[in-house]
């Protein structure tokens, strides 16, 4: 077994076959959407003028799905990030795993992007796919499948897909329980990871992408440093 709480620089496919089977209670997971997404957002400073690895492997996510099935434990759930375009895709790759999808939940967010400002309507939402091994309980109280929250701003994104780590910690709060395993294949820039440290969840996940497996690193660290001052550790 990985040591926990750790995110691993390699790649998630090769790293998943040292989870045991049935070892995550949960996976939380916004992975490349096979849409060969490339951003020239803020090209001069060079933030996010590079493609994203994988994002046109379809492959990657069958074999993902089929991994994320088998580490998930029996009455189990995840949370799969996804585009409206390949919606249709990760839904069939999700039901060939073994999943049953419960939900296609959709995120809300403050405003919509630019896209095609003449011929497409803007889009505000993202869809995330609510996937069962089993049946999984949902904790608390029963939500509906619209959830509000806003984007990331633009002047504090770190990584050009980061989700919102509130609308993260909802998933993790209502499918999992305090020193469950949340695992990320994807986990970017680690908002995943900070979402469980927020939590009192452990986390487990990969990031091929040196770049941003540095910044993930980072963030763990300083989210790790605050919640001992906060808590008054700080020094012991």
């Amino acid at each position: 077994m990985l040591e926990l709480n750790r995110i691993y620089n390699s790649d998630c496919i090769e790293g998943m076959k040292q989870i045991e089977s049935g070892e995550v209670d949960l996976i939380v997971t916004d992975h490349p959407y096979c849409i060969a997404y490339k951003t020239g957002w803020r090209a001069d400073d060079h933030r996010f003028s590079k493609e994203i690895l994988n994002d046109d492997n379809e492959q990657l996510i069958i074999d993902y799905m089929s991994e994320c099935y088998r580490i998930l434990k029996d009455d189990s759930a995840a949370y799969i990030f996804c585009s409206a375009k390949t919606l249709d895709f990760f839904m069939q790759q999700a039901r060939n795993a073994g999943f049953t999808i419960k939900n296609v939940l959709i995120w809300r967010k403050n405003n919509h992007t630019a896209g095609d400002l003449e011929a497409q309507y803007g889009q505000c939402y993202e869809p995330i796919l609510y996937l069962n091994k089993g049946r999984r309980t949902i904790n608390g109280k029963r939500l509906e499948d619209v959830w509000d929250f806003d984007r990331v701003p633009s002047d504090k994104l770190v990584h050009q897909n980061e989700k919102p780590i509130p609308l993260l910690m909802q998933c993790i709060l209502k499918s999992s329980n305090e020193g469950d395993l949340v695992f990320d294949g994807f986990m970017g820039s680690a908002s995943t990871a900070l979402a469980c440290l927020r939590t009192n969840r452990k986390f487990l996940g990969f990031e091929l992408d040196k770049d941003y497996f540095n910044v993930a690193q980072r963030r763990i660290k300083e989210e790790m440093s605050n919640q001992k001052d906060m808590f008054g550790y700080a020094g012991d």
